[in-house]
């Protein structure tokens, strides 16, 4: 596991998806959002990057404050600001600078670990979170143990 530092990730046309959800609304959600994208004639060009805000713990079980965002390869943004669809954005540019990154090649039970050595990089060399982690798939394969998927996390670039 390679950690790399003053990476960037820049992408055009974004549909965003902000909310709470819990695991199950999470899974209609990315159905709504393949909806959204079918409606307006749409395409993702890259598997759908997420961001976790937070995470609640309830008595039916976590609620995470998410966000998914899909880089589309056209401009929707007149669609989606006529459409008034609560908790989604059109962002024409998304840009992740100077970020620390690590890859995870592997099975998915391990990814807790990819996270905790990123994290550990980042408070070993006292460097100061500015995002939250970006989880960035590479792959979209069959069998969850050949996952290849990318954690990213915006520092900032003062030293101080």
């Amino acid at each position: 596991m390679e950690i790399t530092t003053e990476q960037n990730l820049q992408m055009k046309n974004v549909l965003s998806y902000r909310g709470k959800v819990d695991q199950k609304l999470l899974m209609e959600k990315r159905k709504e959002i393949d909806d959204v994208m079918n409606r307006f004639g749409a395409r993702p060009i890259h598997p759908a990057i997420t961001s976790t805000f937070g995470i609640e713990k309830t008595e039916n079980g976590p609620i995470m404050d998410l966000e998914i965002l899909v880089p589309l390869d056209k401009d929707i943004s007149h669609e989606i600001a006529m459409a008034k669809l609560p908790g989604y954005r059109f962002k024409p540019l998304f840009l992740l600078a100077n970020a620390v990154r690590i890859r995870h090649e592997g099975s998915t039970e391990t990814m807790e670990n990819s996270i905790r050595e990123l994290y550990k990089f980042i408070q070993v060399r006292n460097l100061k979170p500015i995002t939250t982690g970006y989880s960035i798939p590479m792959n979209d394969p069959d069998d969850p143990k050949d996952l290849i998927i990318d954690f990213m996390v915006g520092v900032d670039p003062n030293i101080l």
